[in-house]
């Protein structure tokens, strides 16, 4: 790989510890293989299917003291760790937003859901367990009440609702998103559409 070539801010996803955590695909952009519009900046269709389903029931259930939305957040930790939320719920009062609210909020939402994984973790970590797994323990240790990963090729769930329990379960089994709402990420894809056999 060239070292005199500069890697472009838009291909950093994330800020951790001060490492830029890099989209996948931009080594190909570093190669010369490829150029930034021809590295995905977006999700994959099947990623963006499942954010919106668990994104949909979430707005139809919540009472209405709830403020939930989709679309990367940004979310400003501390100095140099800055991440990005699929999915971020916050309880009535949580969040102060005002027209000076142009940057990465700095309140850690009450619960956040990840759908997979959209970053080439190997200048940093060892592999994308690491990732997951340091990215769930500094949003906890923020603040953040639960973080739920979905993870589309295991078909699998994880719910960490603080640094000693964490739980795997099939996505198909329903679970406590906050307070008494449940969710079961199959039955919500199925509900949206999703066609077993295509």
């Amino acid at each position: 790989m060239p070292e005199t070539t500069q890697i472009p801010k838009i291909l950093i996803y994330e800020e951790f510890d001060g490492h830029p955590i890099y989209r996948k695909g931009y080594r190909d952009f570093m190669l010369g293989l490829k150029t930034i519009e021809e590295i995905n900046m977006g999700t994959s269709t099947l990623q963006w299917f499942i954010t919106s389903s668990l994104n949909k029931f979430l707005i139809r259930n919540l009472p209405d003291t709830y403020l939930c939305g989709s679309g990367e957040l940004g979310l400003h930790l501390s100095n140099k760790t800055n991440f990005a939320a699929d999915i971020a719920v916050y309880r009535e009062g949580q969040l102060k937003v005002g027209f000076h609210s142009i940057k990465y909020e700095q309140t850690p939402p009450n619960v956040i859901i990840e759908v997979d994984i959209k970053i080439d973790e190997s200048d940093y970590f060892q592999n994308k367990e690491e990732y997951f797994h340091k990215k769930t323990e500094k949003l906890l240790q923020w603040g953040v009440e639960k973080v739920i990963w979905v993870f589309s090729s295991s078909r699998r769930v994880l719910i960490a609702d603080n640094l000693q329990k964490w739980e795997f379960n099939s996505w198909d089994i329903p679970f406590n998103v906050i307070d008494d709402i449940e969710m079961n990420v199959w039955e919500l894809m199925l509900k949206s559409g999703f066609e077993v056999n295509a």
